[in-house]
């Protein structure tokens, strides 16, 4: 299988190239992936090697650096303590509460609200509904002629007084 990576001798300038592409990336932590991307992207432009993959450069630093403990020293930049989750007492109170109210006595009172709600719904459906003349819609020509008064335009049409240019 052929590979597009060249082998890559690591020489003085190749690490000191190596070594100005990270200026101001560190490759551990978190963000060590984008930052790796920034350091290839800079390596590959500084030097004028286009072959060299990410892998190549962390396997050099892997051999200059014990980079797993160095990704265990770098702080999270947020907080990331572990806590038990633990319900508030509050629900444990009102779970109790509908637990000792008989289920027969709620019963029919829920079947009431919901039958009004339901009516209710059903009455507003059955009347005819009123054209809504708000700008958010497109007007018709049904509307326009319905309503002759108003303009066709949402703008109000210009007066005698004003001139045009």
């Amino acid at each position: 299988m052929a590979s597009t990576e060249e082998v890559l001798v690591w020489t003085p300038e190749l690490e000191v190239s190596l070594f100005h592409s990270m200026k101001g990336h560190k490759p551990v932590g978190i963000n060590r992936h984008f930052h790796m991307a920034c350091i290839h992207d800079k390596f590959s432009t500084s030097t004028g090697k286009k072959n060299i993959s990410s892998k190549q450069i962390w396997d050099h630093l892997h051999e200059l650096y014990n980079m797993q403990a160095l990704d265990d020293l770098e702080a999270l930049p947020f907080p990331n303590d572990e806590t038990d989750f633990t319900l508030p007492d509050e629900i444990f109170e009102s779970s109790r509460k509908t637990q000792l109210s008989t289920p027969e006595s709620s019963a029919p009172a829920d079947e009431a609200i919901l039958k009004m709600k339901l009516q209710g719904l059903a009455s507003s459906a059955s009347t005819p509904a009123t054209p809504d003349s708000s700008p958010k819609r497109k007007r018709t020509r049904q509307a326009n002629s319905a309503s002759s008064s108003q303009p066709s335009s949402p703008h109000p049409a210009p007066t005698s007084a004003k001139r045009r240019r």
